[in-house]
């Protein structure tokens, strides 16, 4: 009866959507209507009113994240990558031109994403005759430069205020402790802190005495003795690097000395590398001789054997060692029989009490995260016939400090003994020209 009268009604008002909609009703596989007619009712005055009919509920479209654009968010959505991809464009740079160019990244955070990038074949790390060592986009990394183009336009036009591009707050340097450590002071002038090495000699007397008067000639120059060196009393717990490099701030500000030039040799080296890292402020320019950035294989093997002997207590075995270790070849080979005998007493006697801790601390040095940070003029001294730490080590530190030069000098480990002119020279020159 609902169902005629409802019928009766549309046929009186000419609505031919009724009829399409019964069709439907009674015959399944005819085509629906477009739209169902609104239901209806006769009142008692035959006159029809519509009825609200409840809405059928819509299934939601499902929701899945596109796996292409999954991949690549893996790389591009970590912070800063973009940017960098973006500054690529221009040209191939060193890290420490990616640092300037963008003010506000930390050194670390560049670092660890130029890692990424790499890994992913966006940018490639490689030296190009003759400069240093530089990133470049590939091809990949250039095929999203439009891509980023578009992202910087919209950037441009949206009504959000934007970042400063201004530098970030800088991170206040770590407090000195009090200076505990024996110290020398020479001279006058513009300030020259001293890191000596490890193991025979290791003193500011036996690392740079041959040519200490000439530094004190033109420079205040500070050095301090590690624990168990000189006399610094020598240490009952394992060495810090940071304590090291603390300490030799610490002196040199003790003397007086706001800002200073540091040198670093062998063990020295790393030491001197965190100390510019933890005190930018004060630290002007670095020399680095003999060193290293982290322990390589090399290292590796040599190390244990040197601590090892050192806690062994034979100190002429241990100094036998060293001598072969320590001297170049060229002035190895020239020594006659009763001078080698000589060099070996020699290296005997210099052996600090505290090498078996130094010889411990060697290979946990590792500064290879202090190094792009480094702002300060930076001149790398590759001793050609080191046995101790390789020439591609010197190279490594020259390629990743940001403003470093490396000149080459012919000797073993032992430049103050095999080419001491020469060494003083390479350190005085670089200094004067960079008014450290």
């Amino acid at each position: 009866g609902a169902l005629l009268a409802w019928t009766v009604c549309g046929i009186a008002q000419g609505d031919g959507s009724v009829w399409d909609f019964a069709e439907s009703l009674f015959n399944p596989g005819s085509a629906p209507p477009t739209a169902a007619p609104p239901p209806t009712t006769l009142t008692h005055q035959g006159r029809r009113t519509a009825r609200p009919m409840a809405a059928r509920p819509t299934r939601p479209v499902p929701l899945t994240a596109d796996a292409d654009l999954v991949a690549a968010f893996e790389v591009l959505g970590q912070k800063w990558t973009g940017i960098i991809l973006h500054t690529l464009a221009t040209r191939p740079a060193r890290y420490g031109e990616l640092s300037t160019a963008i003010a506000r990244i930390s050194t670390k955070m560049l670092a660890d994403r130029l890692r990424e990038l790499v890994a992913s074949g966006l940018v490639t790390h490689a030296r190009l005759p003759p400069g240093p060592a530089t990133y470049t986009l590939t091809a990949d990394g250039r095929a999203l430069l439009p891509a980023l183009e578009q992202i910087r336009c919209w950037s441009r036009h949206r009504t959000r205020p934007r970042h400063s591009p201004g530098k970030a707050a800088p991170v206040s340097a770590p407090a000195l402790p009090e200076a505990t450590y024996a110290r020398t002071v020479l001279g006058s002038g513009p300030g020259l802190a001293l890191a000596h090495g490890a193991g025979a000699g290791s003193s500011i007397a036996g690392t740079y005495g041959p040519i200490l008067d000439d530094l004190a000639a033109h420079h205040t120059v500070v050095g301090v003795d590690y624990p168990g060196s000189g006399d610094t009393p020598r240490s009952t717990t394992p060495l810090s690097l940071d304590d090291l490099a603390d300490q030799l701030v610490a002196g040199a500000v003790a003397e007086g000395l706001e800002t200073f030039a540091v040198s670093g040799y062998s063990l020295g080296g790393p030491v001197a590398i965190r100390a510019a890292a933890r005190h930018p402020e004060r630290v002007t320019a670095l020399v680095l001789t003999a060193t290293f950035p982290y322990r390589d294989n090399r290292l590796a093997l040599a190390l244990p054997v040197w601590r090892k002997l050192a806690e062994s207590g034979d100190r002429t075995l241990l100094a036998e060692y060293l001598t072969m270790m320590a001297l170049g070849a060229d002035a190895l080979e020239a020594m006659p029989d009763e001078q080698l005998r000589q060099a070996v007493g020699f290296t005997a006697a210099g052996v600090a009490d505290g090498t078996p801790e130094q010889a411990e601390l060697a290979p946990r040095a590792d500064v290879r995260d202090d190094l792009p940070g480094i702002q300060a003029p930076t001149l790398v001294i590759s001793t050609t016939q080191d046995r101790f730490t390789s020439t591609r080590l010197h190279r490594r530190l020259a390629d990743t400090l940001p403003h470093s030069r490396l000149v080459e000098l012919p000797t073993g480990h032992l430049p103050m003994v095999e080419r001491p002119d020469e060494w003083r020279r390479l350190i005085t020159d670089f200094l004067a020209r960079h008014g450290a």
